[in-house]
């Protein structure tokens, strides 16, 4: 049966600035289908200027919404309540309107972790190399220190990364952290994390890592990013012999986590891994 916009469907979103190569109108408008549930998931430009004018116009015809670059921290002023989660990344993902209230919740970790225990990468009391500092870094970093990792965070901004080192001692009972520039990048590690831009365009031709030996004696390697597929840092992984990841299971795990929230229960197993290899065979 066709479903067509009503006055009555229930309507979602993803907003953020740009916006035209979200997935996540594919993943979610697919269990609404699946379902037959009247509920339709839209992708939504808003300028970092326009943000604040946009909260009553979400707060009062959705019923919730995903919030992706550059809003994740932005919105946070605007809403009425964070889950604990959100409140310890500073950052915000997912929005739940009930009685015209918002409140935020933070899916991110729990889809970077999905993704990796789902390829059965263990980092507890394993070296793991975090590129980046930013909102993505803080999230991922959290989660690995969590899993009792040792971590190295490797960004060129000094004050970036000593910053973020900080939040994490703040937050964290684990304490294995020491940061460096790229270029002092020399050893190898289990794990190696992208979380930076570089890969994605217009930066698809470039590479976050310098030296490439350090792959050689790693054994993993996850790039959040997943359009393109397989990135250039992918690419010279699979080079030196490491087992890869993309950032498309994040994604992809952090949505079915946002579902729960909207939705206030599980969503069908069988279904959500009917619409993962979908659109994994799609994206290959």
């Amino acid at each position: 049966m066709e479903c067509f916009l009503n006055s009555k469907t229930e309507l979602y979103a993803v907003i953020g600035d740009p916006i035209s190569h979200s997935l996540s109108p594919d993943i979610h408008n697919r269990i609404y289908k699946r379902l037959k549930e009247d509920k339709a998931y839209l992708a939504m430009r808003i300028p970092p200027s326009e943000l604040k004018a946009s909260i009553d116009l979400l707060r009062n015809n959705f019923k919730g919404f995903n919030v992706t670059i550059p809003h994740k921290e932005a919105i946070i002023p605007y809403l009425d309540e964070l889950d604990t989660t959100a409140e310890i990344y500073g950052a915000v993902n997912t929005v739940r309107v009930e009685n015209g209230r918002l409140k935020g919740y933070n899916t991110d970790g729990y889809g970077f972790i999905m993704a990796m225990e789902a390829e059965g990468f263990k980092v507890e009391g394993k070296k793991v190399l975090l590129l980046g500092a930013g909102g993505a870094a803080r999230v991922v970093a959290h989660e690995l220190l969590n899993k009792g990792c040792h971590l190295t965070i490797a960004n060129r901004s000094e004050e970036k990364r000593e910053r973020l080192k900080a939040e994490l001692l703040a937050h964290s009972s684990n304490k294995h952290i020491i940061t460096c520039s790229p270029s002092e990048l020399k050893e190898g590690y289990y794990c190696i994390v992208n979380t930076t831009p570089v890969g994605m365009a217009p930066l698809e031709q470039q590479l976050p890592l310098e030296n490439l030996e350090i792959l050689k004696a790693s054994e993993v390697v996850f790039d959040l990013i997943y359009n393109p597929y397989k990135t250039l840092l992918l690419k010279a992984a699979e080079e030196a012999g490491c087992r890869v990841l993309n950032g498309f299971s994040m994604l992809y795990y952090q949505g079915i986590k946002a579902q729960e929230h909207w939705r206030g229960a599980v969503l069908p197993n069988k279904i959500a891994q009917e619409i993962f290899v979908e659109l994994e065979n799609m994206l290959k």
